[in-house]
Parts: structure tokens; sequence; C-alpha cells
């Protein structure tokens, strides 16, 4: 009798056991979130609320949902290694998917990236980083962010940009029964505007903006142009600040490449809104070219010394004006041989050729 009871018992507390399970496992169940977190071209450490959870990319399903502090660590090659950091705060959802894509660039500036998460709803949101940046749906302009649409269920495509920054795309999955939410962060544009001033040695362009964060900020600006050099066709090796502040890629590699006669390229950091180079500027400009350029021989004849000028170069040209083409150019200090003179202009013997120089940027001895 007592060894039916204890089937019983035992049978009984097995079935209580198997219908707890059914209750209470898919409560469990249903408070994991998932988080998928993928760095373009940088592997980097994931940490959440300040605890490690692995490297990128990174995929975990059963993580609980709520508010959290999301922290990508990690660091970037060059010249230097560099250490660089994002933090957010994010919200994980039950049972849905939140997932990080993020580009690191050399600092905050210069990084990019988009969040997306799922809520209970309808529609999408939009949140943008700069704020009022523009927003298009399947090529339509739909606003300025933050914003909220609903368009139909499906694949659509995205775009999002605003002057001085990066323009960034991407591909979004509207489902049925989810709201999404979609925070997308611009990375600033180190290459504006460029403008090539002359070519030779060194080769000089002029960098433009109007982003008061990058005017505040050479030395941050100079690590986006020197990091995305790629994108504009040159190796720049030295950029000049208005306050006349020298910063270089590599300074070891600039003094090799200047030893060896290679070409060098600098680069100019002014405002959109006031072109003219400072005082600095020059001054730092000029105090670089003897270390890259020898002067010509000093002529023995009738003599002209070329004066500092606005872009620190001087045309020479075919004819005595400014309407005649530009042969080559000259630098501020240099001193040529004198062949003629016209109204406003000195004729000058320069490598073996000949041109024309405005008096007033230009002086007889």
């Amino acid at each position: 009798m007592k060894k039916f009871i204890w089937i019983f018992i035992l049978l009984l507390g097995a079935t209580l056991i198997f219908g707890m399970s059914l209750v209470f496992f898919p409560v469990f169940k249903g408070s994991n979130a998932i988080l998928k977190v993928e760095t373009k071209n940088t592997k980097v450490r994931v940490y959440l609320n300040d605890k490690l959870l692995g490297n990128t990319p990174y995929l975990n399903q059963r993580l609980t949902a709520g508010d959290h502090r999301l922290k990508l660590v990690g660091e970037l090659s060059g010249s230097t290694i560099k250490k660089v950091e994002f933090s957010t705060s994010i919200s994980l959802t039950p049972q849905t998917i939140t997932a990080v894509n993020y580009e690191f660039g050399p600092n905050q500036k210069f990084s990019s990236g988009d969040i997306r998460s799922q809520r209970e709803g309808s529609a999408i949101s939009i949140i943008t980083s700069p704020t009022a940046a523009t927003v298009w749906l399947d090529g339509e302009k739909i606003g300025t962010g933050p914003l909220s649409t609903n368009p139909s269920q499906g694949i659509h495509k995205l775009k999002v940009a605003k002057d001085g920054f990066v323009t960034r795309e991407l591909e979004i999955n509207v489902e049925h029964n989810f709201r999404l939410v979609i925070e997308v962060f611009l990375a600033e544009n180190p290459f504006e505007q460029v403008e090539k001033i002359s070519e030779g040695q060194p080769t000089i362009f002029r960098f433009y903006t109007n982003q008061d964060s990058l005017l505040a900020d050479p030395a941050a600006w100079s690590e986006g142009i020197f990091f995305f050099k790629k994108a504009a066709g040159y190796a720049f090796d030295a950029l000049i600040a208005p306050n006349g502040k020298v910063y270089y890629e590599d300074k070891k590699a600039f003094s090799e490449k200047v030893a060896g006669g290679s070409p060098i390229v600098v680069g100019l950091l002014l405002s959109t809104e006031n072109k003219e180079l400072t005082s600095e500027a020059v001054a730092a400009l000029e105090k670089l070219k003897p270390s890259i350029a020898p002067k010509p021989p000093v002529p023995t004849g009738p003599q002209v010394e070329i004066l500092s000028t606005p872009t620190g170069t001087l045309n020479v040209r075919s004819g005595p004006g400014t309407s005649f083409s530009t042969v080559t150019k000259v630098n501020p200090g240099e001193k040529y041989e004198l062949l003629e003179e016209s109204s406003g202009w000195y004729k000058i013997k320069v490598s073996g050729q000949s041109g024309w120089v405005s008096t007033q940027y230009a002086k007889k001895l």
C-alpha cells in the first residue's frame, strides 16, 4: 500500500513540475532580449553596464530586457595606436533584436553608425544625431529628425544627410505589429570643401568648413583628414591651423620624405566665411617651405624679390596681366633675374623660362 502511495506522490509531483514549467518557462524565456553588434573594419570590446560581454562581431540572444548602458572600446592602428570609444543608452525589448552597426573614425566627430530596435506598435521612429538632419525614405524627403512615419511593410531605403556631415544610407525592414526605432549617428565631413592652390614642392591645398566644432578643434579636424586621406586621393603630410600650429601625420616620416626629396602635400585649415590666411598661418607655411625645397640660386644681375601673398605663392603669368595664363608659381622670399618692366608687372626668369609677376607682391632690388 505504501508503495502505491509513494508512486502516487511521485506522479503528482512530476505533474505539478511539468505544469509549472508550462506556465513559468515561457515567462522566463519571454524576458530574454537579443543584442547584435557589428563594427566595420574594427574589432572592439562590447560592454553592457560596464560588464565585458565579448568582442565584435557580437551576438547574444539571452540578455535581460530593459534599459542598459552600451559601451564599445577598441584601438585603431596607424602611425600610432589610438584608443576609441562609443557609449550610449539602449533599451532591450523581450524577444526582439537590437542591432548596433558602428564605424569608428579617429575620434567621435568622425565616427558614424545606427542602432535599430523594435517596440510594440507600428510605424518607424527616426532619431538623428545631429538633430535636424534631413531624412529620405525610398528617395522621397519626409522631413528632419527626429520624426515618425508609417510606411508599408517590407524593405525600404533610408537616407540621412546634413551639410557638413557624411551622408548615411541604410536598408530597413518594417514588420507587422512592430514599431521600428532607428537612431542614426552622422560623422562630420573633414573634406567639406577642398581646393588645390599650388602644384609642386610642396603641393598645397586649402580646406574649408563652416562647422564650429572643427574650427574650434583643429587637432581633431587634422586627425580626420589624415585618417580619411584616401577619400581625397592625397596623402597629406602636414596641416596648418589658423593659429599657425602645424599638425603632422607622422613627423619622423615627414622629415625622411623631405631628406629624400619626396613630394610633400600640405593643407591649410580655413573657415568658409573667412578664406584669408592669417599672418600666423602664412608664417608657418613660409617656415615649412625652406625645409622642403631649396631656394633657387641668387642671380647676379637686376633682381626681383617675391613678397608675401595671401595664398602663400605667387602666379607667374605668360603676359603682364591677370588675363594671361599661369606658367608656374614662385614663393615669397625667392629672388629672380629681372628681364623687363611693364606697368604694374615685372618680367622675370624662372627655371629657364620667363614670365610676369605683379609688382603688388614683388619688389625690385
